[in-house]
């Protein structure tokens, strides 16, 4: 009975120094942890001046005349803009399809979309180049292209990113 006091009394010595030891070692972690913060801090702001963290950031003072004489600078550009856009010679729009190579991509793609939606994923890749396909379509064709391809996503028919 003596030896399984002893025993007890021992393995409790030895539990409550083990208990010190951790105890001490995570104060050593917390200091060693606070003292790095700063470092780090300080040396991704050395890394990137011009980044500026949330804590460290100021709203600028402007003022309510300056805001109203940054609004008019701004609409008279947007003014300006369009008769500057008339005076430059316009672009040669793209020839356009023929109604045969419309027809032609339209089952194309409504082909590709079937394939996807019997497959029922589309990789980056894939939808890439769907939407390549898509966009050398006549206006009308393209919405409804697009509206077929949307709906079979919202539905879950085919899973992927636009």
């Amino acid at each position: 009975m003596k030896l399984l006091v002893s025993l007890s009394a021992a393995q409790t010595v030895l539990l409550a120094a083990l208990g010190l030891k951790v105890f001490s070692i995570d104060m050593q972690i917390d200091d060693l942890s606070a003292g790095a913060t700063p470092h780090a801090a300080q040396a991704e702001r050395q890394s990137d001046p011009a980044a500026l963290s949330w804590e460290t950031a100021r709203a600028p003072s402007v003022s309510v005349e300056d805001m109203r004489l940054v609004i008019r600078e701004e609409l008279a550009a947007l003014d300006a803009a369009p008769r500057n856009q008339a005076s430059t010679p316009a672009q040669p729009a793209r020839p356009q399809p023929s109604p045969e190579q419309v027809k032609h991509a339209v089952s194309t793609i409504d082909r590709d979309i079937s394939l996807f939606r019997n497959r029922g994923a589309i990789n980056e890749a894939e939808m890439a180049t769907l939407q390549a396909k898509i966009a050398k379509l006549p206006l009308a064709e393209r919405r409804a292209a697009l509206s077929t391809l949307t709906k079979a996503m919202s539905k879950g028919e085919i899973d992927g990113w636009m």
